[in-house]
């Protein structure tokens, strides 16, 4: 409990400025959180595996074992790999227009929000300054008709009362910052793998049909 007491300590010497950036953290830790969830969790597929599996009963000529197979995952890359293999056993001409519209709906969604993380880093920063700044102004203030011993007392209080805005905002930009970059370079891996697996998918279904 005492570590508690402590924290509280701390945050409360940051005064008004420590609130707006405990707003700006629940917000970035929210997006953080979803976006893991859809990202990292929820459209996570070993993709080699699974085109090669699917190469394999496209070849064979079982169209709905391959979507049987699509259907035990529920990912952007297998929606995408789907809607083409549908669209195959239905006679279109067109397939990759098929699965071109399609991607553009599962595509933005692994981007969607993360953009904010980086903006939200900023903010973070930008009101621990605020914060700090405004202590240091009204520690600078109160000094008005204080001697001179008292002087320098008032002046370490606030000055490090002031540096808490600080260093909170920077934790938590720190933490946007590092969040942001794992979820682009996982969405972005995300992408490379769904180009490289239709576009196998999409040759061996029209070598299939001649």
């Amino acid at each position: 409990m005492e570590w508690l007491q402590g924290v509280a300590g701390w945050y409360m010497a940051g005064k008004w400025g420590m609130h707006l950036i405990l707003a700006t953290m629940v917000f970035a830790f929210s997006i953080i959180i979803e976006r893991i969830w859809y990202v990292a969790i929820k459209s996570n597929i070993k993709a080699e595996p699974f085109t090669l599996e699917c190469l394999k009963l496209i070849k064979k000529r079982d169209i709905n074992g391959a979507i049987n197979l699509c259907n035990r995952h529920d990912t952007p890359l297998t929606r995408i790999v789907k809607s083409a293999l549908q669209a195959f056993m239905e006679g279109e001409e067109d397939i990759q227009q098929v699965t071109d519209e399609v991607s553009l709906v599962e595509i933005p969604r692994l981007d969607r929000r993360i953009p904010y993380l980086g903006m939200l880093a900023n903010v973070a920063v930008l009101l621990g300054l605020l914060g700090t700044i405004s202590g240091l102004i009204a520690c600078f203030g109160s000094l008005a008709g204080v001697s001179a011993a008292e002087k320098t007392a008032i002046l370490s209080a606030g000055i490090s009362e002031a540096m808490h805005c600080t260093a909170f905002g920077l934790f938590v930009a720190i933490a946007a910052i590092v969040f942001h970059g794992f979820l682009v370079g996982r969405s972005n891996k995300i992408m490379a793998d769904i180009d490289s697996s239709v576009v196998k998918i999409l040759n061996t279904l029209e070598e299939v049909r001649r």
